[in-house]
């Protein structure tokens, strides 16, 4: 009789053990989301489940090919694809593992995957791929990047004003030399502003983000109550201004707010937010890069720059969330030496020259 029990407890353990290991089976993800982006050769690919899943991910050549295998995977949905640089997706199963394979149109210049865990625990593998272009290296093409120059200020908007001096008619003047020197190096070049006219800060950034900016400039020539502050200083965004000065000048500015978004309306709720999340990221760190730079570089000319020279503040035209974005001062229009040099058309021009290589180095910096 012992003998019977033990058996019928056996089975039932067996049981429970079997289900609990279906369970374990159904729980993992049986079916992933894939989005896709494209600019130019970049193609950034976003595979998304709720649960977490097993993956290895790697490229071939001849022809060029992305390979994700994936544990415990029974189908996937191809979401906002419209895509030019993917030739189509296959897909096959052996046992638990399935293989997705994306066909490309051009080669594979480099490759990098990341792994995130976003709101609600949903599990994104990011896939990013630089292809090379079908003229060669996108590398000799590095000045094809579009450029957007703001020029602070314009129409009733006068901005610091002293002596009758305005900087709405400083900041155009820069602006237009800038362009100058740009379109020499045969980068796409757009300002916001080409004449006197008022332009609200959220359609500036608006302006950039339609064009597919990938850097965005503001020229400012601003003031400040110590007419000791002088020098050229550049800014980056910051939700919280790195200090009094910045934030003074961010207030004046600001005067509208803008949270820009990114049009996302037909992506998941959790990826959506890995998206924003991730493009702000980037953006700032790519904001931050070339404020360091342009520091660096300056430095090494001699210019004469504001004692911190790279800060921070929360200006609206600093805050497109996928656009690198940076803000500069030449100088203070309080202080007279630097009143004097704003005012000379040559430093405005060495100025914008100079600047105009910082933006050339640093688009070979990022190749």
């Amino acid at each position: 009789m012992n003998i019977v029990i033990k058996f019928i407890y056996l089975l039932f353990h067996i049981s429970i053990l079997l289900i609990f290991n279906s369970f374990l089976k159904y729980s993992f993800a049986d079916n992933i989301n894939i989005y896709s982006y494209e600019k130019g050769n970049f193609i950034r690919l976003l595979l998304s489940n709720k649960k977490n899943f097993l993956s290895n991910s790697f490229i071939l050549d001849d022809p060029p090919r992305l390979v994700v295998d994936i544990n415990n995977i029974d189908s996937f949905s191809k979401n906002n694809f419209n895509n030019k640089l993917i030739k189509k997706i296959r897909a096959s199963k052996t046992n638990d593992k399935a293989r997705i394979v994306f066909d490309l149109k051009l080669p594979i210049k480099n490759f990098k995957k990341t792994i995130i865990t976003g709101k609600d625990d949903n599990y994104t593998l990011l896939i990013d791929l630089n292809l090379l272009s079908d003229q060669g290296d996108f590398s000799n093409n590095y000045n094809k990047n579009i450029i957007v120059i703001d020029a602070g200020h314009g129409g009733p908007d006068p901005g610091a004003v002293r002596n009758n001096i305005k900087e709405k008619d400083l900041t155009l003047s820069a602006a237009k030399l800038l362009e100058k020197e740009l379109l020499k190096k045969n980068f796409k070049v757009y300002l916001t502003r080409n004449s006197d006219r008022y332009i609200k800060l959220r359609n500036r950034v608006k302006y950039a983000r339609n064009k597919s900016a990938d850097l965005f400039i503001s020229i400012h020539a601003d003031s400040t109550l110590n007419k000791k502050t002088n020098g050229t200083s550049i800014y980056s965004l910051s939700e919280k201004a790195s200090d009094k000065l910045s934030q003074a000048l961010a207030d004046r500015d600001n005067k509208s707010d803008l949270i820009a978004g990114l049009d996302l309306d037909d992506l998941d709720k959790g990826v959506s937010d890995i998206l924003i999340d991730l493009s702000r990221r980037e953006t700032k760190n790519s904001s931050i890069n070339f404020a360091e730079l342009f520091i660096s570089y300056l430095g090494k000319q001699k210019f004469n720059l504001l004692r911190r020279p790279h800060r921070q503040a929360g200006f609206a035209v600093l805050k497109a969330p996928d656009v690198p974005s940076v803000l500069i001062e030449m100088g203070f229009m309080s202080n007279n030496s630097d009143l004097k040099k704003l005012t000379n058309p040559e430093f405005q021009k060495i100025l914008m020259i100079n600047v105009a290589n910082i933006i050339e180095k640093y688009f070979l910096s990022i190749k």
